[in-house]
């Protein structure tokens, strides 16, 4: 089983990530050193392998495209976590399915997050963009998460008085674009977007392209990053 040693004492709370393979998880996993050893790691087939106290952390990061497969993991933990306190690890991108569906990764991911907070009553725990090195973020304006930031909060986490309430765990980050033929394709892309309206995937074509030129702020990233701007 794919997972780390807990501690001896059976009595104290224990810490689960669903989703040992993830990229956020691995990134986070590379600097914890020795208190890795607090975190049970599975993957999304383990979940039934353990009891679950009260105490026990579960952090959800496990997602999958197909939204019934993700409805599956939830309806299990309902199961066999109901005494755990689980927090379900979303997405600043989700709010663009307030916006539009046309987007799979924030449809599927807010809907996900909708179900844990229905069936296990979680918290939801609302991450950007993540990075090691903020030049690793597409240029212009990001709504991210740098791993040291979510490792922290892993580690000691602090919730708002409202359980209800979700928490957002990112900041606002400029990165400078690489030139300003850059930054005026920006705001020509962001004037396209306006105007496709609930309909952004119209622009797809033009996102294919921008990536194939190494760009990275199309689609639902940029849509997400403009709202959580106007936002903030």
């Amino acid at each position: 089983m794919n997972r780390t040693e807990t501690s001896p004492d059976s009595n104290a709370s224990r810490d689960f990530i669903i989703g040992a393979h993830s990229r956020v998880w691995l990134k986070v996993a590379r600097g914890l050193g020795a208190q890795a050893t607090r975190f049970i790691t599975l993957r999304h087939t383990q979940v039934a392998d353990h009891d679950y106290h009260p105490g026990d952390r579960v952090w959800v990061l496990a997602y999958s495209r197909q939204p019934e497969e993700n409805l599956r993991l939830l309806e299990q933990l309902q199961h066999v976590a109901s005494q755990a306190e689980v927090i379900y690890i979303s997405s600043s991108a989700c709010i663009a399915a307030n916006i539009t569906h046309c987007y799979e990764y924030p449809r599927v991911k807010q809907q996900a997050a909708d179900d844990a907070r229905r069936l296990l009553g979680a918290r939801v725990l609302t991450l950007g963009l993540i990075y090691d090195d903020p030049e690793e973020l597409p240029r212009g304006t990001n709504a991210a998460t740098s791993v040291a930031q979510l490792r922290s909060f892993l580690l000691s986490p602090e919730w708002p008085a409202d359980s209800d309430t979700n928490l957002r765990l990112f900041t606002i980050v400029e990165r400078r674009f690489a030139n300003t033929a850059e930054a005026a394709l920006h705001r020509l892309y962001g004037m396209l977007l306006s105007a496709c309206k609930r309909w952004p995937c119209a622009l797809r074509p033009l996102d294919a392209l921008l990536r194939a030129c190494g760009i990275r702020w199309y689609g639902y990233t940029y849509l997400s990053n403009r709202l959580w701007t106007a936002k903030s």
